[in-house]
């Protein structure tokens, strides 16, 4: 037990070193590198094109047992002596008359019982067969084409499966890069705050100790309060930084512990639709709208297999055969040593008790459930569709309203420095300018970070053909 322990721990220490040392480093990363790294490593991706390679051959397999069989037969066989006939019993011969003498005077001569056993041998002990054996449907009431229907339903249900697949890798790509920007931004400003709270400290300091008349000891405690808070908010945002960088690192399929470096973030996308056609394309494009559209014709596909109950089935048989045997006459003679045999058959279940009916009830119940739910999607899709649009459209105002406050803040927080440098305001009112300049630039961070995650959501409930990705 001891040594098993020891073994497995052993084997937790090389994986992990191993995944260590498969760490990778990407620097300057733009978010069309991250979401081409997705694409090809995320795990959920090879997770449905599995189950879409599944369906294809379960597609493949009803269209396969609809085509024609062809069957090879082949045996020996070795009896324990030659099979023989037994003839017994008594046969009646027939009446006749015979002819005697030149005058051709005609004897009759009666009927007789007569007695016979025989054993006749049919084949040799040891046979050899080989035949081939066609068979092929007709006619199946529309079976096959149902289940053959449905099958290709599933296919394409599982593609759409895939492309929501994509569309989440995309979509979470976006966000988690958008967030390690984001933390990013709000790292650098902190830390920005920081060295003018330190700058505003010393500052402080100089005139605190050149006994200025305007700068107290509470100011110069204040001041160094300040600073010390901020110092303790740039550890956070650097624990956040660090902590959004490795989930995007994560929903890009790369190894624990991978280095990333951000490129520049670029200018939020320009955005100009109205609400209608947008609805269109959700509705046209959606993979969840077009997966319930996909079930709702496969379940037509499935009243019809139910209904092909009430039809017979027809199918066509055919074989050749060849047999080897010793023995020339018999059952195996020459005559009947090879052939063929061709016919047609018919299956009908003129009635089953009702079982065909209530299949087709429970048939077309199932696709008026489908139906309503169908109903439900779309209202849904449709809310959360104009939900998408009005965030978007809030967060456009707020990043022009925000841009025009942070300059303001910004132009504030440079006059309030060079009157607090002439003794002309107090210290605290530079330390609310300094303040209103930082959380004005978090807010425009922010609602640009939230205009671009709105529109990272509406592009994924839209649905759209994904674009292609450059390296």
């Amino acid at each position: 037990m001891r040594k098993t322990l020891s073994h497995l721990f052993a084997l937790t220490c090389l994986a992990g070193m191993t995944q260590l040392a498969n760490a990778e480093q990407l620097d300057n990363l733009t978010l069309q590198q991250s979401l081409r790294i997705a694409l090809e490593n995320h795990r959920s991706l090879q997770v449905s094109q599995a189950a879409l390679d599944m369906a294809e051959a379960q597609y493949q397999q009803a269209m396969a047992a609809f085509r024609p069989k062809l069957g090879l037969e082949a045996g020996f066989q070795r009896a324990d002596e030659n099979r023989t006939f037994t003839f017994e019993g008594i046969v009646q011969t027939p009446a006749m008359g015979l002819p005697i003498g030149p005058g051709g005077a005609i004897v009759a001569i009666p009927g007789q019982p007569l007695p016979i056993n025989l054993d006749v041998q049919l084949f040799d002990r040891d046979v050899t067969r080989a035949g081939l054996n066609l068979t092929y449907p007709l006619y199946t009431g529309g079976k096959k084409d149902a289940i053959t229907g449905m099958a290709k339903k599933g296919v394409e249900i599982a593609r759409e499966e895939k492309r929501k697949t994509e569309l989440e890798v995309v979509r979470d790509v976006n966000k988690y890069y958008h967030g390690a920007q984001f933390a990013q931004q709000m790292e650098q400003l902190v830390s920005d705050t920081l060295e003018r709270f330190q700058a505003l400290e010393d500052l402080t300091d100089r005139l605190y100790q050149n006994a200025s008349l305007k700068v107290k000891k509470t100011d110069y405690l204040r001041s160094k309060t300040t600073t010390a808070m901020t110092r303790s908010m740039l550890q956070e945002t650097r624990y956040a930084s660090a902590l959004t960088r490795e989930a995007l690192a994560n929903a890009m399929g790369m190894p624990v512990n991978s280095k990333i470096s951000l490129a520049p973030e670029a200018e939020v996308p320009g955005f100009d639709a109205t609400f209608e056609p947008l609805l269109a394309d959700a509705m046209k494009f959606n993979p969840d709208k077009q997966r319930m559209e996909l079930a709702v014709q496969a379940a037509e596909h499935k009243i019809n297999e139910a209904r092909s109950g009430h039809f017979p089935v027809v199918g066509l048989e055919a074989s050749a055969y060849r047999a080897w045997n010793d023995y020339k006459g018999g059952l195996i003679n020459d005559d009947n040593r090879d052939g063929w045999t061709l016919g047609v058959g018919v299956k009908w279940d003129l009635f089953d008790g009702g079982m065909t009916k209530a299949g087709v009830d429970v048939a077309r119940a199932s696709k008026i459930k489908l139906e309503a739910q169908r109903v439900l999607l779309d209202n849904g899709l449709a809310l959360q569709i104009k939900n998408d649009f009005m965030r978007i459209e809030r967060s456009r105002a707020q990043v022009e309203d925000s841009a025009q406050a942070q300059g303001y803040a910004e132009e504030n927080r440079k006059l309030n420095v060079r009157a607090y440098q002439e003794e002309m305001v107090e210290t605290k009112d530079v330390i609310e300018a300094q303040l209103v300049e930082t959380f004005a630039s978090a807010n425009l961070h922010r609602v640009r970070h939230d205009l671009r995650a709105a529109l990272a959501d509406l592009d994924y409930r839209l649905g759209k053909a994904l674009q292609p990705v450059k390296p």
